[in-house]
Parts: C-alpha cells; sequence; structure tokens
C-alpha cells in the first residue's frame, strides 16, 4: 500500500518535473527522539522509524539526504542514505539560507532529502520560495513523527507542498 502511494505521487511529481525541469525536495523531521538529554539521540522507535523511511524513500530517485548537525536529524539522516547508498551532508539548522544554496547548486535537478525539526519547516519551505502564509501553514504536533512533505518547485512563482503520513 505504502509502495502504491509513493508510486502515485512520483507519477505526479514527474510530470511536473518535466514541465519545470526542477527538483523535488522531500522534508521529514527527525524520528523519535530521548527527552532531558543534551543532543539526544533516537529511541528505539525512532531508529525502527528511520530504517522504515529507508524502505519507504527507496523507489523516489532521491540522489542526496541533508541533515542538520544535531544528533537525532544525523542518525535518521543516516540510516535513509545507508538504505539508498547515497552520499549525507550535515548543515547547521540555522543556516537555512544556506542549506537551500547548496541544494540549488550541487543537486539541481535532483530529488532530495532533509531531514530536520518541525520548527525548520516553515523556514525551509520559506527559502524555497513559498509564500510566509503557506509556509505557515506546514504545521504539527511536538509528538507527530511520521510526515513525509514533497516540494515541487514552480519557477518564480513558490511551489507546491504535498504532505503525507506515515
Amino acid at each position: 500500500m505504502r509502495y502504491l502511494l509513493l508510486g502515485s505521487i512520483l507519477l505526479i511529481i514527474s510530470a511536473i518535473s518535466v514541465v519545470h525541469a526542477q527538483e523535488a525536495i522531500f522534508l521529514i523531521r527527525h524520528a523519535e527522539q530521548m527527552f532531558d538529554v543534551e543532543d539526544p539521540p533516537l529511541t528505539e522507535a525512532g531508529l525502527k522509524r528511520a530504517k522504515a523511511w529507508g524502505g519507504i524513500l527507496e523507489k523516489a530517485g532521491i540522489k542526496a539526504v541533508y541533515t542538520s548537525k544535531k544528533r537525532r536529524t544525523k542518525q535518521t539522516g543516516e540510516s535513509i542514505a545507508q538504505a539508498l547508498n547515497i552520499p549525507l551532508e550535515s548543515v547547521s539548522r540555522k543556516e537555512v539560507t544556506r542549506l537551500v544554496d547548496k541544494i540549488r547548486v550541487q543537486n539541481a535537478g535532483d530529488r532530495v532529502l532533509i531531514v530536520t525539526h518541525s520548527r525548520q519547516m516553515p523556514k525551509i519551505f520559506k527559502e524555497l520560495g513559498l509564500s510566509s502564509e503557506d509556509a505557515e501553514k506546514v504545521t504539527f504536533s511536538k509528538d507527530e513523527y511520521g510526515n513525509l512533505f514533497v516540494f515541487v518547485p514552480e519557477g518564480e512563482d513558490g511551489g507546491m507542498v504535498l504532505q503525507l503520513r506515515y
């Protein structure tokens, strides 16, 4: 079932990408983390979810994984990058402009995955070109770890975001 849904989404993205000759950017929040620990690692459930993301995204055509420098995003991203046999790069979560510029230069035309933090997502979407109003609509609760966002740029007019749940 999950592959059928992802296949349908990839077909839509492919059709849009042909028209706009742009990449697709997948965004997820890091998996479940421990609490009350500085730079918390993933919990056992988080490690399982990170591994599951690798299986879910294996046919998405992702060419690179970007994470913040925090342990929870790196652990999530490393599991996915290993499953997909693709490179992983970490950029400080405070350097959203640098992250988006890197993706545009190093991965122009590619599909990439960003593993980030819940509060960073609206900032990333704004930097990608969504209006502030549309970027702020990307919300979910602190205990949700199963959201997958797919951003498809549409030239100078921002882009389209699909929100899916795992």
